[in-house]
């Protein structure tokens, strides 16, 4: 006799119970204590569940973040929507994701810094229009290319290069702790004012 189907309460449920397991993993062993099978024990269901649920292990992880990630966006959709002048929108959201790396590090390291494991295979590309940072920072650098504000070039590796800037600030003093670097909060006027002298027209 086959098993009743479960209701959307129950599917979500189920849900909720697999990313708590997940999350306990991560919190109490790190990112490599999550594998398929350490996440279903602790949840008390199937591997075959997690992958029914999720896809893959990479789409159990992002779905640990996605709210957070969701009201972060809004949080730089609203920052850009203040400043009409290009170079203005441009400096308040490198501002805005320096800011959003140091305060909020948790969720960045585990969203932005993650390495993902060559066992895991590689991943699909997203496209960048899905995320809002990046296509604010290229909106921001067309319409300033359109005016003479920002230098030439082509605006997807000028994004790219800004947010490699911003992203390093925040990742190397972390990754490489070992050394004597600065912190990321006290180069962060340093770093926006250099990245913006690279920009301008």
């Amino acid at each position: 006799m086959a098993r009743p189907k479960a209701t959307p309460e129950q599917r979500a449920q189920t849900r909720r119970s697999i990313q708590r397991a997940a999350t306990e993993l991560y919190r109490e062993q790190g990112a490599s204590a999550i594998s398929a099978r350490a996440v279903a024990k602790r949840a008390g269901v199937s591997v075959g569940t997690i992958y029914s649920y999720f896809g893959d292990l990479a789409g159990l992880g992002q779905s640990l973040w996605e709210g957070r990630i969701a009201r972060q966006d809004e949080v730089f959709r609203e920052i850009a929507a203040r400043h009409a002048d290009p170079l203005a929108r441009i400096e308040a959201l490198l501002e805005a994701y320096l800011t959003f790396g140091i305060e909020q590090h948790e969720l960045y390291r585990s969203t932005l810094m993650y390495v993902r494991p060559s066992a895991l295979g590689n991943p699909e590309k997203q496209d960048l229009s899905a995320f809002a940072f990046p296509t604010l920072l290229k909106a921001a650098i067309e319409q300033g290319q359109g005016s003479g504000q920002v230098a030439d070039g082509d605006p997807a590796t000028l994004t790219q290069l800004l947010w490699s800037g911003v992203h390093g600030a925040l990742a190397l003093p972390i990754n490489l702790d070992r050394l004597k670097l600065t912190p990321a909060a006290e180069v962060l006027e340093m770093t926006v004012a250099g990245l913006m002298r690279m920009v301008r027209g």
